[in-house]
């Protein structure tokens, strides 16, 4: 008889605890997703902001240090629910799902392929219930129903080359939510929009198919950030109001919980795609809360230091590798641009600690409804922070959400699953959102199909992560591809990152020659040494790659792009 010692039974005990039997029943899955929100906003990313319950949600479970978006919303959700890259459902190069960025080219088409299924329709047709709250932004319109009303707004946003057809304006419906699967939807369909509605207001909310009714069960202070013209036209007229309104952080959430509520008294199990808005523009929070980080924030510079500092106490960046050190907006501009950032930075902070508060109701309903225990929750930001507020939020990486340096692509993120996922674990495995939907597809037993709608889709270009997850390091894939607004970059081997005309186009064009750069992710995530003039081969390898990828993928040049778009790059 083999003797056991209480090392060896503490081993097997603490295997077991994160290994679901066999015949467990398939699990629900909830998708949490922010809106540019900073890869160091959450404490347990190294920031200031309160976010108790996300923080929570990491010491349950895992965080991941090399989690990867698209470095902007709609290219990242496009990827998220197809697990391909986004230029082969119509998201490449940069292009969002507006009408105003429509382009007659299949790669940046801004309205998602008809012919790619989502992960609401395979697990849909798997006998899950599929439910959705939040920003959709991913094209389509009710322009069919209201062609009289729609139809000029259309023509004046396209090209002459595109025309208004019946089938065009079918494509359009066919690309909303309940016709991509979600049984149960309640959503806004496009960027972004007032968070503050009263009932006196006119919103733009739908539940399935039709206007949603919405609930004005909350008593605001109201502050709407406005400076620009733009802002003082469309998102000033709630600022310094008081009284019952719709925000959207409060109102989608217990949306979500009525639909888990619901969905937890039927045997199926359920996929929940929760997409907050905030802390997207228009920067719109709560009056208490906005005046809790305004004192928060008289040092800046501290601010971005610490967030460095704790980052580096949390193990997810090299204590001796260099930061950026962008800190212009708070100590090289006038006085009055710099108490402009810093309300912008305490209005984000808010529209944050307001999130992590929804994100904590979430849990509770999982919890009060008797599923959390057999639920994955995925959370992660879509992008880093933007160009408004980025240099400060996205510490100590360089960039903002849009530009391909770390601090637009790399995102937090967050996984529970008890049982599964060992808790207060760490990730540092490179992982895609493109790899969810695999990861998905394995867990719940599904397939993928050969033949979609009449037509091959393509196969994911994700991979399943699930050994990953279990806390088993995976290898990085070969290579990961970005392409926004004329940039191009390339992660290889999870390592070597090559640049080609990284930044703001109008800036990067006015540079003669290509310019290229080149990091080692390993030693210096801050991205502060270019090694390109040290590698040229492999600055001519990567390249080659990339370039490839891009004619696979059947990227636009840029350059075409602003002569039927002259204002795009502006």
């Amino acid at each position: 008889m083999q003797k056991f010692s209480f090392a060896t039974l503490l081993v097997f005990f603490s295997l077991a605890c994160i290994a679901k039997p066999e015949n467990s029943p398939r699990p629900n899955i909830v998708v949490i997703l922010s809106d540019d929100a900073g890869f160091t906003d959450l404490g347990s990313f190294g920031g200031e902001i309160d976010t108790p319950n996300l923080d929570a949600m990491a010491k349950e479970g895992m965080r991941f240090s090399s989690f990867y978006s698209n470095a902007r919303c709609s290219p990242t959700r496009a990827s998220l629910l197809t697990g391909v890259d986004a230029a082969h459902v119509g998201f490449g190069g940069g292009v969002v799902g507006d009408w105003v960025r429509e382009l007659p080219f299949k790669a940046h088409r801004a309205r998602l392929s008809y012919e790619q299924p989502l992960i609401s329709e395979l697990l849909g047709n798997n006998g899950y219930q599929t439910l959705m709250v939040g920003k959709w932004h991913l094209g389509g319109s009710y322009i069919k129903n209201h062609p009289e009303k729609m139809a000029a707004g259309w023509r004046k946003t396209h090209p002459a080359s595109m025309k208004l057809t019946p089938q065009e304006m079918e494509a359009d419906y066919l690309a909303l939510p309940p016709q991509r699967g979600f049984q149960q939807s309640f959503v806004f369909h496009g960027a972004q929009g007032n968070l503050f509605y009263t009932p006196a207001d006119k919103h733009e909310y739908y539940e399935g198919n039709s206007p949603a009714k919405l609930k004005y069960d909350y008593q605001y202070q109201m502050n709407c950030y406005n400076k620009t013209a733009f802002e003082k036209k469309y998102y000033s007229a709630c600022h310094g109001k008081s009284g019952q309104a719709f925000y959207a952080t409060d109102g989608m959430t217990d949306r979500a919980v009525e639909m888990i509520s619901d969905a937890a008294k039927k045997p199926e199990p359920f996929f929940m795609y929760v997409a907050f808005r905030a802390p997207h523009k228009p920067l719109q929070a709560p009056e208490p809360l906005v005046q809790k980080y305004l004192k928060r924030y008289q040092d800046l510079q501290n601010i971005a230091d610490t967030r460095h500092t704790n980052l580096v106490k949390e193990g997810m960046y090299p204590k001796d590798a260099k930061a950026n050190s962008n800190n212009h907006k708070w100590t090289k501009q006038p006085e009055d641009k710099i108490e402009d950032f810093r309300l912008m930075s305490a209005v984000h902070g808010a529209m944050m600690e307001k999130l992590d508060e929804n994100v904590g109701k979430l849990i509770q309903g999982l919890k009060q409804s008797g599923e959390y225990e057999n639920t994955l929750i995925v959370y992660m930001s879509d992008n880093g922070a933007a160009s408004h507020i980025g240099d400060l939020m996205n510490k100590p990486f360089r960039g903002v959400k849009a530009l391909l340096w770390e601090g637009g692509a790399r995102a937090h993120a967050i996984a529970t699953w008890p049982g599964v996922i060992k808790p207060d674990s760490m990730n540092h495995d490179l992982i895609w959102v493109g790899d969810w939907l695999p990861t998905f597809l394995n867990i719940t037993n599904t397939s993928f199909p050969k033949t979609f709608r009449g037509s091959v889709p393509r196969q994911p270009d994700g991979r399943d992560v699930l050994e990953s997850l279990k806390g088993q390091q995976q290898a990085p894939p070969e290579a990961l591809f970005f392409n926004d607004k004329g940039q191009q970059s390339v992660i290889y081997q999870g390592r070597w990152k090559l640049l080609m005309e990284a930044g703001w186009y109008l800036q990067a064009s006015a540079v003669p020659g290509v310019q290229y750069e080149l990091y080692d992710l390993q030693n210096d995530p801050g991205e502060s040494n270019n090694l390109a003039t040290d590698k040229p081969e492999l600055v001519k390898k990567l390249e080659k790659l990339s370039q490839a990828w891009k004619a696979e993928n059947q990227i636009v040049d840029y350059a075409e792009i602003i002569k039927i778009k002259p204002q795009d790059p502006f």
